[in-house]
């Protein structure tokens, strides 16, 4: 966000949506229950320019309030502040909600066979705040990666290149992320082999004042 010129908002270390991005007459107390993607990123469109961004595994609003649809193959440019907008507007709460392009982004984990199964469920998971917020577009990128530290072509790194970030930053991500996964997926495994020789060494003591009985000679 420092690298496009964006103010990072006070608010920004809580996952609550931003009440300026929901319809004026919404309730705080559905608010405060909505779904809360991991990150909320507004960038202002150009009032003569504005076309909803499209992307691959993501959600696009139309309209404001309009109609919720799947996303086709063509790929959503990164969401960075349009040339025509004027470079000193760093506030996104001080544009009209029709300028506003929302990107929501949820980042998850799978079974690294099977990515589907939770791609559908974070779908399922934002839809009605996908319908409900007010923008120019509002677009859901879903980052998944697999427990076992697969990092995908069209979950991982694509999402990662929508949201802005150049060729060899994602590739160094995804690198790091990776090898993040597979040591802590080794610390998983010690940890529970540790448990597990404690449990059967702990069953394999004698109780107090119990008699052993002598080793079989056979």
């Amino acid at each position: 966000m420092t690298m496009q010129n964006l103010q990072i908002p006070e608010t920004a270390e809580s996952r609550i949506v931003p009440k300026w991005l929901f319809p004026p007459h919404f309730l705080d107390k559905d608010r405060f229950t909505s779904s809360r993607p991991d990150f909320v990123l507004v960038t202002p469109i150009a009032a003569k320019t504005q076309r909803p961004q499209t992307n691959v595994g993501g959600w696009v609003l139309r309209s404001g309030r309009g109609q919720l649809r799947e996303t086709g193959s063509t790929s959503a440019a990164p969401p960075a502040t349009s040339r025509a907008t004027n470079p000193r507007q760093h506030r996104p709460i001080d544009l009209s909600k029709s300028r506003h392009d929302i990107h929501l982004v949820e980042i998850n984990y799978c079974e690294d066979t099977k990515p589907q199964n939770q791609l559908n469920a974070t779908k399922e998971q934002h839809k009605d705040l996908c319908n409900t917020l007010q923008g120019a577009s509002v677009t859901l990128h879903i980052i998944l990666l697999g427990v076992g530290g697969t990092i995908y072509n069209t979950h991982t790194l694509k999402p990662f290149k929508e949201l802005g970030l150049y060729f060899l930053r994602v590739r160094k991500l995804a690198s790091k992320l990776h090898v993040h996964f597979v040591n802590f997926a080794a610390k998983l495994v010690h940890t529970r082999r540790a448990l597990s020789s404690t449990i059967i060494h702990s069953h394999q003591e004698p109780v107090s004042g119990q008699a052993c009985n002598p080793p079989d000679p056979h």
